[in-house]
């Protein structure tokens, strides 16, 4: 299956030298003029600004982290978008295996509500009432370019005990939002919603399984795992699949993620999968999700 890439904004602008004649600067040229140029924005202190500014500090560290990504199989994505963002407080929400990145791609012709072909999040502080308080700012490609590089749709909240909901909601609309193509809010909506959901995987959940090199795949079953997963990594590869297991069979209720509330006096949410069971004919396409509600995914 075929996944969206992410092509940075360095990158985008290198491609486009590429094309023209003569010699064509290095990426880490194209990289260090950028920051000079959003760095002389910055002095303007205006929201566009700031945002394009946010964009690139992501794009960096994302590559300082070998550019890790979730991929997010078709059968999962009405699954994971579904959490009600009051249920759940941005204290709650962990980014997975010590990373402050994370890309999330969709498949090919499975964009998230037929727009959405990647989104990341990025783990930032947040200036709040004259105060920094640890925050993650999640910005959305649904294929919307400006001078050949792709427009994004961003929202940024605290990490505080305030609900997700609630501190969406609060937080002040960008005046560059107004402009060009709108996403439909529902939209956003789920995308914020799948972020969260994944956020509350942990690390360990039977829903994530490691991306291996292609020449490997057929080695992961009866081989060393762990030994596969570091070949990959030395490669530049660092991702995981979600979702890939998950088969659709007729008359069989698949796994679906719930949410469950653990630790002492069960204040730590955690996604945790209920397995699959058989169920009549007529209530296949009924997946009842506990907390997500019951999807009608056919």
């Amino acid at each position: 299956m075929q996944f969206h890439h992410y092509t940075t904004s360095a990158q985008h602008v290198h491609n486009n030298l590429k094309r023209n004649p003569g010699k064509t600067p290095s990426a880490k040229h194209v990289r260090n003029v950028m920051f000079q140029q959003i760095t002389q924005q910055l002095k303007r202190d205006t929201p566009g600004n700031q945002l394009g500014a946010i964009q690139f500090d992501f794009e960096n560290v994302w590559q300082q982290e070998q550019r890790p990504f979730y991929n997010v199989y078709p059968t999962i994505i009405p699954m994971l978008s579904k959490l009600d963002l009051d249920q759940v407080t941005g204290s709650h929400l962990i980014f997975p295996h010590g990373l402050n990145t994370l890309l999330v791609r969709f498949p090919v012709g499975h964009e998230l509500d037929g727009e959405i072909r990647t989104l990341w999040c990025y783990k930032l502080d947040l200036l709040k009432d004259r105060k920094l308080l640890p925050g993650i700012t999640v910005a959305v490609e649904h294929g919307e370019l400006l001078n050949d590089i792709p427009v994004l749709v961003m929202r940024s909240m605290p990490l505080t005990e305030q609900s997700v909901k609630q501190s969406l909601d609060d937080l002040p609309v960008d005046p560059s939002a107004k402009r060009g193509k709108q996403l439909n809010p529902e939209t956003v909506r789920k995308a914020l919603s799948l972020v969260c959901t994944l956020l509350l995987l942990g690390e360990d959940n039977e829903l994530l399984e490691p991306d291996i090199l292609a020449k490997d795949q057929k080695k992961a079953a009866g081989g060393d795992l762990e030994a596969l997963v570091e070949r990959a990594r030395a490669k530049g590869k660092r991702g995981w699949n979600v979702g890939k297991g998950i088969e659709v069979i007729p008359h069989y209720r698949r796994p679906h993620p719930a949410l469950v509330w653990t630790g002492t006096g069960r204040a730590i949410p955690k996604i945790v999968m209920r397995k699959g069971t058989i169920v009549h004919k007529q209530t296949v396409g009924n997946v009842p999700t506990g907390y997500l509600g019951t999807g009608d995914l056919t």
